[in-house]
């Protein structure tokens, strides 16, 4: 039985073979890499570098030629005819190729980032128009439901449908209003004198809403502009030039709410063809990108007014069928309250919605 020194020393014996195989092992991977190193370098050597040529054969006189060749006796040496070298071709215009190394093309074009950080404006780089957002993916969600006082420091903007808020008690009787029976948003825009029936004033539309000094404005229109078909360019161009003009004489901290335009009844259509549902569906979505364009909200009513194929709550019908009875402006009323957009310092119903550690 081995004992302990002879067991150490055999596993030092182990130790130092596996230690030398190591070493060999390296020694030859390091022979290795200089011989392929060398080798390169002579293969580098060998290859002729690119715009030179192999030197050619010197080309043979004739007097070179009848010395190497002997002369029979009684024949005449025919002295050999040189050979002509071959003209160097006429150098002609450097190509790009040949000029300059080659330059691989940029994927991207290339991009100033030198003023990344600062407010100096940049050229717009993508398209940010919209222009076919379906008006639903646009509207705002349904939040807390505020108190009554945020009204307070609300305008309405628009026409008849509007005036039936101020008119019924079911609608919001604290706001101001700036509504006037059969107008469009050309009409604010071209300055035009329209008359209140139910304040009983004339007023240029623009002019009462400045001096009602808003924190929202609330604006609806389109039901009178969609009465002849083929309008909605020129109801949508003057809704931006109007968007822009109150911007330009109120307060900038004012928020604007887009409001959808409700569903009429089916039947209205046969009357007065602009007025068809799918049409309305249509502006709709061209009103929401707008808002999008703005800046604005878009508070999408036809949740709360009309069914969901577009047409108007039967219950809410009256004889024309674009007009609604108080229980319809009592729905607009409620989805008003639910959908607006949130701010730490409004008052809400039963708390805010999302209050956080005292935010």
């Amino acid at each position: 039985m081995a004992d302990y020194y002879t067991y150490h020393k055999e596993t030092l014996n182990k130790r130092r073979r596996r230690r030398a195989f190591i070493a060999l092992l390296v020694v030859l991977v390091l022979l290795c890499g200089v011989a392929g190193f060398f080798w390169f370098e002579r293969q580098s050597a060998a290859l002729p570098v690119e715009g030179t040529s192999t030197p050619a054969e010197p080309i043979a006189t004739a007097e070179a030629t009848a010395e190497a060749t002997p002369v029979s006796a009684g024949v005449a040496a025919t002295p050999e005819i040189a050979a002509t070298p071959a003209p160097a071709p006429a150098p002609g215009p450097a190509t790009p190729e040949a000029a300059a190394p080659y330059t691989p093309a940029r994927l991207l074009p290339a991009v100033d980032t030198a003023a990344w950080d600062t407010l100096t404006p940049v050229a717009q780089t993508i398209d940010t128009e919209y222009l076919n957002t379906d008006h639903r993916m646009v509207a705002l969600p349904a939040n807390g439901t505020v108190s009554t006082s945020y009204f307070d420091t609300v305008t309405f903007l628009g026409d008849s449908l509007t005036q039936g808020l101020e008119l019924y008690d079911a609608g919001i009787k604290n706001a101001k209003y700036c509504a006037y029976k059969g107008i469009g948003p050309n009409s604010v825009v071209n300055g035009a004198a329209c008359t209140d029936e139910i304040r009983g004033v004339t007023e240029v539309p623009l002019d009462a809403l400045v001096a009602t000094q808003p924190d929202y404005v609330y604006i609806l229109f389109g039901t009178n502009s969609l009465v002849v078909p083929g309008s909605e360019e020129g109801f949508i161009a003057y809704f931006d030039k109007m968007i822009d003009m109150m911007r330009e004489r109120l307060n900038p901290g004012v928020l604007y709410y887009i409001q959808a335009i409700p569903g009429v009844q089916e039947w209205v259509k046969d009357n007065q063809p602009g007025l068809n549902n799918e049409r309305i569906r249509v502006v709709n979505d061209l009103l929401a990108n707008l808002a999008l364009r703005k800046g604005c909200y878009f508070v999408n009513l036809q949740e709360a007014l009309t069914q969901p194929d577009g047409s108007q709550i039967d219950e809410f019908e009256v004889k024309d069928g674009i007009h609604m009875q108080p229980s319809g402006y009592a729905a607009w009323n409620t989805y008003l309250t639910t959908h607006t957009a949130w701010n730490r310092r409004t008052a809400y119903q039963g708390g805010n919605p999302y209050y956080i550690l005292g935010t």
